[in-house]
């Protein structure tokens, strides 16, 4: 019946006034290249149970360390579970699902939608007809957890301080914001330079909104070790840099009964612990410390969750199927160094990966190859270029590598074996192409320099395919190495790009388009702690960028994704990975959940604490 009194028909508010620029639309929601599947008066989001109880603790564990509670910066490390999960922090750490957080923002997602956002902050967004402008007002009722209200110079205060002291990242992505303007304590609009990037209005209510009260007078580049005035539904109860972090159910959040907040967020407290170590993780959870965890390493899924607790159904096991673009995972080549400089060369990297042993050998058969930056995706480059892709890449054919026309994608195939000698014979072609040379089984350059490079890792698991990586590369006479570190001085190396090769995620969405400046652009490859990783700089990617950012229909988006999702494979800047469409979950089972298949698959924000569950569960862990 919840589900039913949920799932109401989608209605349309009319135009609320005419201005300079036309017609102006007043809504609840704004929506990428298509209509808000919810109507104005939805009472809830349709997977949230709106009775859920509230009560009860939950303990979660993350790998590291945390030395900063504002994630908005380069320095420092914040801490897990600050900003909303539907967020995304260019050149920062992305979303996905988390349980609760600090700072709202204007507009807030739904787990069963993509590229959509619903007021939440805002009460009604105003969009007018030639989209040169968004308008936000806020509702009355916003608070902050000090009881100070949200304004409108907030929203302001907070953009126009990311911009300058934020991670560079953000001058990238709002590049096409002309200006933001507060016209009355709970009225902000943003002014656009153009009305190409239909993204905009999108973006920038997606921004967390900072307590400008709280943050003035501090120097907002250094790390903050204050527990910040948020106006989420958590605020941070008690910390031990670098170890945990409780946040405490604010009794007074202002969005408890708002439909965006209704059946969320039911925890009283979240304690996060951090661990330096996945193994000490595990045995923390089969101790019971740990009440959920989210498992990324198949051996682990596969053997590591036969303990008595399992047997005793006391644990929970069970996999989620998501229907998400995966994006892409790879080890990523930093062009920026001269080893990597030559496309030959990277394809002769990359060609020597093995996936069919390594999915057999170490994966358990868990995994699929992927071929796409947009894998899971109608966007997904398949075969040839069709006519659209055609006249998109056309301009720029000398340039580009010829394989873009003429040759559909691929990466080699083996039998498993290890025993990849037609790869190597390939590999060793290319590298001859591009001056290499194997002299007494080292592979050297025209000065008789032996190719030398290491991945850089902070996952220990990712150590198991990374080592027989190296040795199949330096069977070619590459010196090839693994360097691991920890997560702090992984991510100090990563903002500076002072790396040869490491592991990177490209999370992509159903409708692609700023984030993408920060990924691949001539522009993100030159700003500290960009997510340009590989230093892609090419005038047609740029281009190809621009055309995804500023579609406005759906054919124009699909031509030009796939256009630019093969100059980026053919460039051959990632050595492609594997994935799935699973999430794999396994928990104590003490918590209620609203069990109904959703697009994301799994969303924890929406769970709770079940008394008689727990109280079981809690004898058996020997509490």
């Amino acid at each position: 019946m919840r589900a039913i009194a949920c799932l109401l028909l989608l209605l349309f508010l009319p135009p609320a006034a005419w201005g300079d620029s036309g017609p102006v639309t007043r809504s609840h929601a704004l929506a990428v290249l298509g209509e808000p599947a919810l109507p104005p008066d939805f009472p809830c989001l349709p997977y949230v149970n709106p009775n859920a109880p509230k009560g009860g603790s939950v303990t979660l564990a993350t790998l590291g360390t945390f030395d900063s509670f504002n994630p908005f910066i380069l320095r420092g490390t914040a801490a897990f579970g600050l900003v909303n999960p539907w967020i995304v922090l260019p050149g920062g750490s992305g979303s996905g699902t988390s349980v609760g957080h600090v700072w709202e923002s204007l507009l807030t997602g739904s787990a069963d939608e993509g590229s959509t956002g619903y007021g939440h902050l805002a009460a009604t967004i105003e969009l007018p007809a030639d989209k040169m402008w968004v308008a936000f007002e806020l509702r009355p009722e916003a608070r902050f957890s000090d009881g100070t209200p949200v304004t409108a110079e907030d929203v302001a205060w907070t953009y126009r301080t990311l911009l300058v002291h934020g991670r560079p990242g953000m001058r990238i992505q709002f590049a096409d914001v002309a200006d933001v303007a507060v016209e009355g304590p709970r009225r902000v609009v943003f002014h656009f330079k153009s009305n190409q990037n239909r993204d905009l209005p999108l973006l920038v209510g997606g921004l967390s909104v900072l307590p400008k009260h709280f943050f003035e007078g501090r120097d907002f580049e250094r790390p903050l070790t204050d527990a910040p005035i948020g106006s989420g539904p958590y605020k941070v109860a008690s910390f031990d840099l670098g170890r945990s972090v409780t946040y405490q159910r604010d009794p007074n959040w202002w969005a408890a009964n708002m439909p965006t907040g209704k059946g969320t967020n039911n925890f009283d407290r979240v304690k996060v612990e951090y661990f330096r170590e996945g193994t000490v993780v595990m045995e923390a959870f089969k101790a019971g410390q740990i009440d959920i965890r989210s498992e990324n390493v198949s051996k682990n899924w596969a053997t590591a969750y036969d303990f008595p607790a399992v047997k005793a159904g006391t644990v929970i096991k069970r996999s989620f199927p998501h229907h998400l673009p995966n994006g892409i995972q790879g080890y990523a080549m930093n062009t920026r160094r001269a080893v990597f400089a030559d496309r030959r060369v990277r394809q002769a990297i990359a060609e020597m990966f093995d996936f069919e042993w390594s999915n057999k050998a170490l994966f358990y058969g868990a995994y699929t190859r992927t071929t796409s930056y947009f894998s899971n995706s109608d966007l997904a480059s398949s075969g040839l270029p069709s006519a659209g892709e055609q006249a998109l890449l056309e301009p720029f054919k000398a340039k580009l590598p010829p394989e873009v026309f003429s040759t559909p994608f691929s990466v080699p195939v083996t039998d498993g074996s290890g025993n990849n000698r037609e790869q190597m014979r390939h590999a060793l072609a290319l590298l001859k192409e591009a001056g290499w040379t194997v002299k007494d089984r080292k592979l050297v350059d025209a000065n008789g320099q032996q190719m030398t490079f290491s991945i850089l890792l902070d996952e220990p698991s990712l150590e198991r395919p990374s080592l027989p990586y190296t040795e199949t590369l330096q069977k070619l006479g590459i010196d090839a190495r693994v360097r691991m570190v920890d997560p702090a001085q992984y991510q100090r190396l990563t903002d500076d790009f002072d790396f040869d090769m490491t592991m990177m995620v490209y999370p992509q969405s159903d409708v692609p388009g700023n984030e993408l400046r920060d990924y691949f652009t001539c522009a993100a490859a030159k700003a500290q702690g960009s997510s340009n990783v590989a230093g892609a700089c090419d005038p047609a990617v740029d281009a190809l960028v621009e055309k995804i950012v500023t579609a406005q229909t759906r054919p124009a988006l699909t031509d030009a994704a796939r256009a630019l999702d093969r100059v980026l494979l053919w460039n051959w800047y990632l050595v492609p990975n594997w994935g799935n469409l699973e999430f794999h979950i396994a928990w104590w089972d003490r918590f209620g959940w609203p069990d109904k298949p959703i697009r994301e698959g799994f969303n924890f924000d929406t769970w709770w604490v079940d008394q008689t569950k727990s109280a079981a569960t809690e004898a058996a862990r020997g509490r």
